[in-house]
């Protein structure tokens, strides 16, 4: 119903946002990492999803249209409801969690708060294969279309990183542990698998 909504930021709060536009003002479920880049008085773009349940009626948003297609993903997933959807986003960046599901590590997935050994399980087994294609390839959009930016392109580099890793002996979980332990924006492959191998010793 809601694709994004243009507005201003009038009021925060520890988990959703009021963002003002036409003399309304919408409340928004945020993610952590939004409450941290939105500013009260400054405008600001949300991509929104409005769940209409029978016992739930919520607006949730985000600033990036990564973590709404994830989102989208994730709620399909038997026992994950929008609410643990968005802890989840809370708890890591998206190509993070696309690296931990393509790379299987279910328990990488459990250290967030709300996720049990049986759901990060559920989660891996139900996208592992979806998300391998949308978001390393960039077509995880939305209704046909393409996201573009840093996601894909971040989680080609961490694969390639523990490709790499796991060419020099290392298995899948304990390659992507070490790669996610040291890796930052900016990095390019050879300086995340320097810097893991430099960890490691």
């Amino acid at each position: 119903m809601y694709n994004y909504i243009k507005g201003t930021i009038t009021h925060k709060t520890s988990d959703y946002v009021v963002i003002e536009t036409g003399g309304i003002g919408y409340e928004v479920g945020v993610t952590t990492s939004a409450l941290a880049e939105l500013e009260i008085g400054k405008p600001a773009k949300l991509y929104t999803y409005l769940v209409v349940r029978e016992d739930d009626m919520s607006l949730h948003g985000w600033t990036d249209p990564a973590q709404k297609a994830m989102f989208l993903r994730l709620i399909t997933i038997s026992g994950v409801g929008p609410k643990l959807a968005q802890t989840v986003l809370s708890g890591m960046p998206v190509s993070e969690l696309a690296l931990c599901i393509s790379c299987g590590d279910s328990a990488a997935l459990t250290k967030v708060k709300g996720v049990g050994k049986k759901t990060g399980e559920r989660i891996v087994l139900e996208l592992r294969d979806k998300l391998t294609d949308e978001f390393v390839k960039g077509d995880g959009g939305v209704g046909g279309s393409k996201i573009s930016g840093s996601v894909p392109q971040t989680f080609g580099k961490l694969e390639d990183a523990v490709l790499a890793l796991m060419s020099l002996g290392l298995g899948r979980a304990e390659a992507h542990t070490a790669v996610t332990s040291v890796a930052k924006d900016g990095m390019g492959v050879e300086d995340i698998v320097f810097a893991a191998l430099k960890a490691m010793k």
